[in-house]
């Protein structure tokens, strides 16, 4: 793909990266002289609808995203059979690469990524989509400690489609526990997968790993994450509350949007109380304040000693008791008018209580069913046991989506209410059946390893290779097997795998002597393409055949381009090697060997390269008349 150029604009100058159904390419935009990114869908999957559909979808998707913390899209079209999507050009590391590298982020560093996030995904919820595939790999962090959000291949719109998802999408270990399940899923599973991206930067590990991704699934499901403070002792304890309210299995104890969360990820570099910190103080003054009015009115029953003996005569110490009585009457006033209705409703709470403490006895015994489909059989009836209810196998059978072992489905379902010691109905699988036989994919176009592959975990193991050389296939690749597609094949049969050994090989014959229009004809009937080239060969007449390259005697592709050197009476120059030479310098060198150019620009990425032979054609070593002229092609 090097130097291949897109829509006649997009020179492609390396490869950057490559995912599962697409690989991405430096490229230089020649019109708008700019680096930009291409993404191109891979040709194996070209031909397949739902791939093309998806890639489409993407570049819709990211054309109406316009957020400094997402990717931006410029272009898109058709390159030779596929799709390619023209997007900003991000120069940075993925922060699953600084992650690798670096370790442990610290926390002010991780919230400060983790905010951009927030912000990018505030605009992906506004516009009604899910991303569904946040993870350090589609985040990228630039020099300057930007976060760009990239790949929306597997986003989900709520508006367009808000069924349930048949196929689980997305990292194993990113992925949030409705995922995991293929429930319907809301904006909270963007908030789980981020979660985890934070707890990743806190620990330089995710909170669940497993041997395949179904126990980590599962994991999300049914586990509980450890503290990234047990794992790490220096993480603060605000930023833990945050990313464990993100990994509540419960999408209603998340945060309710990525506005929440980014709130509470600033008041934490602030030094800010959380959300929830700041509502249980509220509630804890409001209760204080209550306790205090009710305590501020106190009874005193008469005048004390204390107060009799400041009294200057009889009468005065009459008036002051009088005066004393009166205020001790406003006061029991006030404060029977506070404690009759406090006490009018002790009285009612506690006759209800007694009256309904049979019912609350009988709700207090209620034990909640937990999620246990999708679980070990194993690990389901000890989690079962210790909240006091029990498990009964009610069927068996034979699955191939789900694990020996592991639970179908339950009655009654996760949620319920029910007495202690109620029996838990399941169904649990029995793994693959086992068969003695399988219907044959289509295996052709895919290369050898690939198609083994494929028929080891079909259960098919006896293969044979019988290479053929073929124009249309590369070497390598599957042109057709034995049964062929869709026909039944026992898994003790042998399976035949027609591979390319590539283009047909055919000896280059020794032409040297012939004249030239034989050894063009001779050459061409063996399936070469030609070219001729001008030498110098005095003893030669003109039109003979010199040599050839490649030379007589080896071996080259049908097909291939061979040269034929022909003798020639007129005076020829040999071409000097002018690359790497600056313009002025290869000027004066062809000029002064009385060679006819012609000069090209291309553009370049390095000042360096500016006005410097980048290559000539013909090359050095090659002959030229003075009539023929050497193409240089000069950066710019």
């Amino acid at each position: 793909m090097i130097g291949t150029f897109l829509a006649e604009r997009y020179e492609i100058i390396e490869k950057i990266g490559s995912g599962g159904s697409a690989d991405v390419y430096l490229a230089n935009d020649i019109k708008l002289r700019r680096k930009v990114a291409i993404k191109i869908l891979s040709r194996l999957y070209a031909s397949d609808r739902n791939f093309v559909v998806r890639f489409k979808k993407e570049a819709q998707i990211l054309a109406r995203l316009n957020d400094p913390n997402i990717v931006s899209i410029f272009d898109w079209g058709q390159f030779e059979g596929s799709y390619f999507i023209c997007m900003e050009y991000v120069e940075g590391s993925s922060l699953a690469d600084i992650i690798e590298k670096q370790g442990i982020i610290n926390a002010s560093t991780a919230a400060k990524y983790s905010i951009q996030i927030c912000k990018a995904l505030e605009v992906a919820h506004k516009n009604n989509l899910i991303h569904r595939d946040i993870k350090p790999q589609n985040i990228i962090v630039t020099s300057d400690g930007t976060v760009k959000i990239t790949d929306f291949g597997i986003a989900k719109s709520l508006l367009e489609d808000n069924t349930k998802t048949l196929n689980i999408l997305g990292t194993s270990y990113y992925i949030s526990p409705e995922q995991a399940q293929g429930k319907i899923l809301s904006y909270a599973t963007d908030l789980y997968s981020l979660g985890i991206v934070i707890y990743e930067m806190l620990t330089a590990d995710v909170p669940f790993r497993g041997e395949n991704s179904i126990d980590i699934s599962l994991k999300h499901i049914n586990e509980k994450p450890v503290k990234p403070s047990i794992l790490v002792p220096e993480v603060p304890g605000k930023i833990e509350k945050i990313v464990l309210k993100c990994l509540e299995k419960d999408t209603s104890r998340r945060y309710e949007s990525a506005t929440d969360l980014k709130s509470d990820l600033i008041n934490f570099l602030k030094g800010k109380p959380l959300a929830d910190e700041e509502r249980k103080g509220k509630e804890e003054s409001k209760q204080n304040n209550v306790i205090k009015k009710i305590g501020y009115f106190k009874f005193s029953p008469k005048v004390s000693e204390k107060n009799k003996k400041f009294s200057g005569d009889e009468k005065e110490e009459k008036a002051l008791e009088d005066s004393f009585r009166k205020n001790t009457r406003k006061t029991l006033v006030l404060t029977w008018s506070v404690i009759f209705p406090v006490l009018a409703a002790f009285l009612a709470l506690s006759v209800w209580s007694l009256i309904n403490y049979n019912a609350l006895k009988n709700r207090i015994e209620l034990v909640r069913v937990p999620y246990v489909t999708n679980m070990k059989y194993t690990d389901a009836e000890k989690m079962l046991q210790s909240i006091e209810l029990k498990i009964k196998i009610e069927d068996e059978e034979y699955n191939s989506s789900i694990p020996e072992g592991y639970i179908i489905n339950q009655a009654p379902s996760e949620g319920k209410d029910v007495k202690k010691d109620t029996e838990i109905k399941v169904r649990v699988s029995m793994g693959q059946e086992q068969v003695s036989s399988a219907i044959l994919p289509n295996l052709m176009g895919l290369n050898i390893e690939e198609g083994r592959k494929i028929l080891n975990d079909l259960g098919f193991d006896d293969l044979e290779l019988k290479w053929e050389s073929s124009d249309f296939f590369p070497k390598d690749i599957i042109i057709r097997h034995e049964p062929g597609r869709s026909e039944t094949a026992g898994f003790d049969e042998r399976i035949i795998l027609h591979v390319s050994s590539g283009k047909e090989m055919v000896l280059i014959p020794d032409l040297k002597g012939y004249d030239f229009i034989l050894a063009i004809s001779s050459l061409e009937s063996l399936g070469f393409e030609t070219i001729t080239e001008k030498i110098p060969a005095g003893t030669l007449a003109p039109g003979t055949v010199v040599n050839t390259s490649p030379l007589p005697g080896t071996e080259a592709a049908q097909g291939s381009l061979i040269r034929i050197f022909i003798s020639t009476s007129e005076e020829m120059i040999e071409v000097p090697d002018i690359t790497k030479l600056n313009l002025e310098n290869a000027v004066s060198i062809l000029e002064s060997m009385g060679i006819n150019y012609e000069i090209g620009y291309s553009a370049v990425m390095h000042t360096i390269q500016k006005n410097t032979v980048l290559s000539q054609y013909p090359e050095s070593g090659n002959f030229i008349s003075a009539s023929e002229k050497l193409l240089v092609i000069v950066g710019n």
